[in-house]
């Protein structure tokens, strides 16, 4: 009897280990695999796509213009349209919140994949803004040589202020919010006799925060640099991005530098998803140049973009786009090719469905839902 129990033991072990070796095994195939063609899934219509932005949110596609946005579901369905002017929009989003506001302008709008959740009007022109997945938000206002830092909640609530006098600590260039909205990093420009320096702050909104001047529980500064822009990943940890590498910070109450990168070019532009991030410079050559590294700032890839590239950015957290007139490929932060192709028509949008293989084509004839094959 005992030797019969042993022997169906030894079978269901040897049945379970080959089940987890068979599920690796189709894991590491489906992340190493690539695609050279499509299918269409689905079309959809998005009227004047030509003159409007696009961006993943929720799973879905949202267009927006001055005039107000648009979201559509997976299947290309209309969840909401939502009208409102504004002369420079731009849009941050985090997990499913998703904030609109005017630079320059005095009015942002929060929303879910639902529904329109607030609009807030502020007394003086927006500089830049950011949110956090449950919806809080951070504005930096402007007037004169005084910057205003304001957090809200979701409906609009006023949950902190403080102001920054330019004259005094520093022109700000740069604020990101934690995903979880209880910090703020802040990058500010000092202007020396003969250079310029940067100040890095970040402020905690939680009890221990509230502990110290401010609400600043962390702060650096670094001479001769230019940081245009901070963000935070999805750990918590923060990130200064400057005109030649970047700082690393950790997370936690006692807040120190984790790593210094520092470059051997000027930075050009930043890319940047939960995990990583992106610095794209020019070579000696002329040569357009993107660099990637994680969290902790090790180098994951160098890449050569295309002179005339029009697009590079993160589609998913660890899967890039660089875009040139028709043609579109998408590489991982290995930097892998997983699809290339050139379209017959301009590529107006592409942008990451539901799925991992799907994705929003929009064209100036066509918007499509595509599946890679």
């Amino acid at each position: 009897m005992n030797s019969f129990f042993n022997k169906r033991r030894v079978i269901t072990l040897i049945t379970a280990a080959v089940l987890v070796v068979a599920v690796i095994v189709i894991a590491l195939w489906q992340n190493d695999r690539s695609y050279d063609s499509y299918d269409v899934e689905q079309s959809f219509s998005t009227n004047g796509a030509s003159a409007q932005n696009f961006v993943s949110f929720a799973d879905g596609l949202m267009a927006y213009s001055r005039d107000g946005a648009q979201l559509y579901d997976s299947d290309g369905r209309t969840l909401w349209n939502e009208s409102y002017n504004m002369q420079n929009p731009e849009v941050r989003i985090s997990g499913d919140r998703l904030l609109i506001y005017d630079r320059g302008g005095s009015t942002f709008v929060i929303m879910s994949p639902q529904k329109e959740i607030s609009v807030i009007s502020t007394t003086h022109p927006i500089v830049q803004a950011d949110i956090a997945s449950n919806g809080i938000s951070a504005v930096l206002t402007e007037e004169e040589d005084t910057g205003y830092i304001n957090i809200y909640k979701a409906d609009g609530t006023s949950l902190a202020d403080g102001q920054v006098h330019l004259s005094q600590t520093g022109y700000p260039m740069s604020i990101a919010m934690s995903d979880d909205g209880t910090r703020l990093i802040m990058s500010l420009s000092v202007i020396k006799t003969d250079s310029l320096a940067t100040q890095i702050n970040i402020y905690d909104f939680t009890d221990a925060g509230d502990q110290k001047k401010d609400n600043i529980i962390a702060s650096f500064k670094y001479d001769d640099t230019v940081c245009p822009q901070t963000a935070f990943f999805s750990d918590g940890s923060a990130a200064a991005l400057t005109d030649s590498g970047a700082v690393l910070y950790t997370s936690g109450n006692d807040v120190k530098e984790k790593k210094k990168i520092k470059t051997d070019f000027e930075t050009e532009s930043v890319i940047m998803s939960g995990g990583y991030f992106g610095l794209i410079h020019r070579t000696v050559k002329n040569d357009k140049v993107l660099e990637v590294y994680d969290d902790n700032g090790r180098k994951t890839c160098t890449e050569k973009l295309d002179a005339s590239y029009k697009r590079c950015s993160f589609l998913r957290d660890d899967l890039l786009i660089e875009q040139t007139g028709e043609k579109i490929r998408l590489f991982d932060v290995r930097g892998k090719t997983k699809f290339s192709y050139t379209f017959p028509d301009e590529v107006i949008a592409f942008e990451a469905a539901g799925n991992e293989r799907d994705y929003f084509l929009i064209q100036p004839e066509n918007s499509q839902i595509i599946k890679l094959n």
